[in-house]
Parts: C-alpha cells; sequence; structure tokens
C-alpha cells in the first residue's frame, strides 16, 4: 500500500484558505519507509513528528526549503542539487547532493531527480518516485518538464503545479522562462501519455478563488488541500 499525505498545499502567497494554510509538502509512504518532498518555512509538522526516513528537496525558495533563511537542526538524510545546496544561507547538516536523471534507492523507492523549467536564480527539480510497481511523479512548481517525454512514460500518477488554473504565470527574460503553467495545460500533459491520476498541489491566487467551480468542471483532477490522505 502506498499511502501519500499532503501537509501543506500552499504556494508563496499571502492569501490562504481554511483547507490551504501551510506551503506544499508531501509525506510518501510504503513498505515502511516515509519520504517527505520539501519542508517550507509554513509547516505544521516539525520533523521530530513527521519523522521521515528522507527529504528530497526540489528547489531552495522559501516555501520549499527552510534552510534558506533558518537552520533546521535533524540529521535526517536531506537530497538535493548542488545547486540548492549552494543557494541556501544554511545547510542541512546530512546533505546528499544529486543529479538529474540518476536513480537510485531509499528503501523499497527508486527515486530519480529530474530537471524542471521554474526559476533562473534558483533552478528546480521535479522527483520521480517508482515503488510497488507504481510510478509517480511530483513537480509543484514548473513551467514545463526537461525531458517531459522520458520523464512521464509509465507514470501512473501525476501530482502537479496548482497555481493556476487558466492565469498565465510565465514570464519571459530575455531567452529564459520561469513562473508557473497552468493546471490545463498539465491536464494536455497527462491525457498525451496515459496518465489516469492527476493531483494538483502548490494553490495560489486564482486556484484558490475557483477551487469549487474547478473540482466541478474537471471531475478527472483532484485539489490537494492541507491534511488530504490518499492511498493509491
Amino acid at each position: 500500500m502506498i499511502k501519500l499525505t499532503f501537509l501543506g498545499t500552499k504556494g508563496e502567497i499571502e492569501e490562504e484558505a481554511e483547507r490551504h494554510r501551510f506551503h506544499s509538502s508531501m509525506l510518501v509512504e510504503s513498505g515502511g519507509t516515509r519520504l517527505l518532498i520539501d519542508y517550507g518555512l509554513l509547516h505544521r509538522y516539525s520533523l521530530d513528528e513527521i519523522r521521515p526516513d528522507a527529504i528530497l528537496v526540489t528547489h531552495a525558495h522559501p516555501d520549499h526549503y527552510s534552510w534558506l533563511k533558518q537552520d533546521v537542526p535533524s540529521d535526517i538524510p536531506v537530497y538535493l542539487t548542488q545547486v540548492s545546496l549552494d543557494y541556501g544561507k544554511f545547510k542541512p547538516r546530512n546533505a546528499h547532493v544529486v543529479s538529474p536523471m540518476q536513480q537510485f534507492a531509499i528503501g523499497a523507492f527508486k527515486c530519480m531527480a529530474y530537471g524542471v523549467i521554474h526559476s533562473i536564480r534558483c533552478p528546480a527539480v521535479g522527483w520521480k518516485l517508482t515503488v510497488e510497481g507504481r510510478t509517480l511523479v511530483y513537480n509543484s512548481d514548473l513551467v514545463d518538464i526537461e525531458e517531459k517525454d522520458a520523464v512521464l512514460t509509465g507514470v501512473d500518477w501525476y501530482i502537479g503545479d496548482g497555481s493556476a488554473v487558466k492565469a498565465n504565470l510565465v514570464r519571459r527574460r530575455g531567452d529564459a522562462l520561469f513562473g508557473h503553467t497552468r493546471i490545463i495545460t498539465q491536464v494536455h500533459w497527462c491525457e498525451k501519455h496515459g496518465i489516469k491520476h492527476m493531483v494538483f498541489t502548490h494553490l495560489g491566487r486564482e486556484t484558490l478563488r475557483e477551487e469549487e467551480g474547478f473540482k466541478a468542471e474537471h471531475p478527472e483532477a483532484i485539489l490537494a488541500y492541507d491534511g488530504l490522505e490518499m492511498e493509491i
């Protein structure tokens, strides 16, 4: 049994809702192994309460990476890219540097970071996890996936960026893009690659306003909320 717990589902915005108060973070459990993806500044539970075996970091923005602005005393292994490790003011005590598209194991999980387009100054990755014969991807902040076909092939569950439903949050600086792509665009990616299960986290202003309407129009996708638990 694979269990997903969404500990937080809010993006880096001032607005909040009753069900969206904490920064986006997800706990994945299987076979006695507990993996935490991201640990931002606004969190309900301490690491001692969550008890993850490892932390997987997407990037070093404050809503994903508490070490950017504060020390977090813990010996829990933290897996992140070199650029994220160098970006923060503080560094995890037990840091493990990973490279995109290189697979490694944590317990029963096969784990792989992959490059996504999101921030110019603070490049991000998504995470692809395979366990119990199923594969999920988690990319809560992105404009696009760098090796999309390779990453999305064989995926059962897609957990994506819920910053905007239809609003354009993609920006350009020179030849570089940054920001957040629409939920609708990500739904099309999933349809193209045969991914039937879609969940969106990291909700932004527009999504918070349109949450009920989106759920009615798009029953094929789930908008996560703080405390949502799913067995997949």
